[in-house]
C-alpha cells in the first residue's frame, strides 16, 4: 500500500457508491470571514479567517495530500479551510486523472471536517462530460467555491463556465458560492455569488 493514499485516515469517511468519492457534509454556517491563500498561513492568527487552495496546485498537493496529517496539524488556529482545488483537463482522454485530482480533494475535504474544520467543499470541472462525476460526493444546500480565473480566456470557456454554475445551482441548490476570480455575471443563478479578488487580476491588471 503507497504510504502517500491516506487509506489509514479513511476512518468515519463515506464513500458514493457511482464513483467511490469521499461524500462531504454541507457547510451551512457563517460566511464573513477573511479568506487567504494558503501559502500565507504562518503570517495568520487563524481566527475568522479562511484558508484557500486556488493558487499553486503543484505546490499544495505535497502539503495538503502527501503530508496530510502534519499539515492538518498546523492549520489547527484556522477556523475555516477550503477544500484543495485542483486543476483538471478538458480533454476526454485524461478523465482518470480528473477523477483522481476530484477524490484527492474530496479525501482531504472529508478528513478535516472529521477533525472538526469548518470546511467549504469546492467544485471543479473538465469538460461538459465531465459533469458525470465532478459533482459526485459534493453537498446539496451547502455554501461552495470554485475557481474563476481564467473562463475569459475564449467564447467557448466563458460558456463551459456559466454552463458548469448552471449545472451546480441547479443540481446542488447551494446557499451561495464563493468564486476566486473577476465579478461575471452569470443568468439563471439562484444563489448567491461571492467573488474573491484573485492574484493575477489583483497584481497585474489595472
Amino acid at each position: 500500500m503507497h504510504k502517500w493514499n491516506n487509506m489509514h485516515l479513511a476512518k468515519g469517511i463515506t464513500f458514493t457508491d457511482t464513483n467511490y468519492f469521499p461524500i462531504l457534509k454541507p457547510y451551512t454556517g457563517p460566511t464573513d470571514f477573511s479568506i487567504f491563500p494558503f501559502n500565507k498561513w504562518k503570517s495568520l492568527s487563524g481566527a475568522n479567517q479562511a484558508l484557500h487552495f486556488f493558487q499553486y496546485d503543484y505546490r499544495f498537493d505535497n502539503a495538503v495530500w502527501k503530508n496530510l496529517e502534519s499539515t492538518t496539524r498546523k492549520l489547527i488556529p484556522f477556523d475555516f479551510l477550503f477544500t484543495p482545488d485542483y486543476s483538471l483537463y478538458v480533454e476526454e482522454y485524461l478523465t482518470q486523472l480528473n477523477k483522481e485530482a476530484i477524490y484527492k480533494t474530496r479525501f482531504v475535504g472529508a478528513y478535516w471536517q472529521n477533525c472538526g474544520f469548518n470546511v467549504i467543499p469546492t467544485v471543479s470541472w473538465g469538460n461538459a462530460n465531465s459533469f458525470s462525476y465532478a459533482l459526485d460526493g459534493l453537498p446539496t444546500n451547502s455554501v461552495l467555491a470554485t475557481c474563476g480565473v481564467g473562463n475569459k480566456h475564449c467564447k467557448s470557456s466563458l460558456s463551459l463556465w456559466k454552463y458548469a454554475l448552471q449545472r451546480i445551482d441547479s443540481e446542488l441548490t447551494p446557499i451561495k458560492i464563493f468564486v476566486y476570480g473577476e465579478p461575471i455575471e452569470v443568468p439563471y443563478i439562484k444563489a448567491e455569488l461571492k467573488f474573491i479578488p484573485d492574484y493575477i487580476s489583483t497584481h497585474f491588471r489595472s
